[in-house]
């Protein structure tokens, strides 16, 4: 299997991702769980909420392995990095953050609606069959290692940061990512039950 990102700049509507597959599978991802601090007084034991859950996992990009494609040939790999970079910006910094600034501007004025706040479009994480998961994106840092003759990026690493978002953190209307969180999570607990009987298998 390959893991790979699906990021949909209009969670609501849109139902056709944006794919940032991994060229290579990372050959680690690191899981971190914080607890979340409580209110003060009472038991230590007492926290806010669930633990935050989040990823690093570092993604290889080299176009000479596919120099004979079209696209990778002509441009490298500087289309896929911007569709990375896009997994951070309001409303995927595609065509539809265009349309939405240019709108903004000529409705201006007077009377006007208030213009809501902007939200980050919803990426999903597939890693394996039990880890599809709704995430955001929190960081992102290119290192690119190597350029053609007209400098544009050939080969790079991006460490990616990610927050993985539980049914709370969605609005009800996100019913694709309510799905997959509140699936993933069931995963978790089934896992959790077996690895009772494992750490009983592990000592005997």
């Amino acid at each position: 299997m390959r893991g790979m990102l699906l990021s949909f700049s209009d969670p609501v509507a849109g139902m056709v991702p944006s794919l940032v597959p991994f060229q290579y599978n990372p050959a680690e991802v690191t899981r971190v769980l914080r607890v979340q601090s409580g209110t003060s007084g009472g038991s230590g034991l007492r926290v806010g909420g669930p633990p935050v859950e989040s990823y690093t996992l570092k993604i290889e990009l080299d176009a000479l392995d596919a120099i004979d494609k079209p696209i990778t040939g002509s441009l490298g790999i500087g289309p896929l990095l911007a569709t990375i970079e896009g997994l951070l910006e309001p409303g995927g910094g595609g065509l539809a953050a265009l349309v939405g600034a240019i709108t903004g501007a000529l409705g201006g004025g007077g009377g006007a609606a208030p213009v809501p706040a902007p939200s980050l479009p919803l990426v999903v994480l597939a890693w394996s069959l039990e880890r599809i998961v709704p995430v955001r994106v929190d960081s992102c840092t290119i290192h690119e290692t190597g350029f053609d003759a007209m400098l544009q990026p050939v080969q790079a690493t991006v460490d990616l940061s990610l927050t993985v978002l539980r049914s709370r953190d969605l609005s009800p209307d996100l019913k694709l990512a309510n799905a997959l969180a509140t699936a993933y999570q069931a995963v978790r607990t089934a896992s959790a039950t077996v690895g009772i009987a494992q750490g009983v298998e592990l000592m005997l």
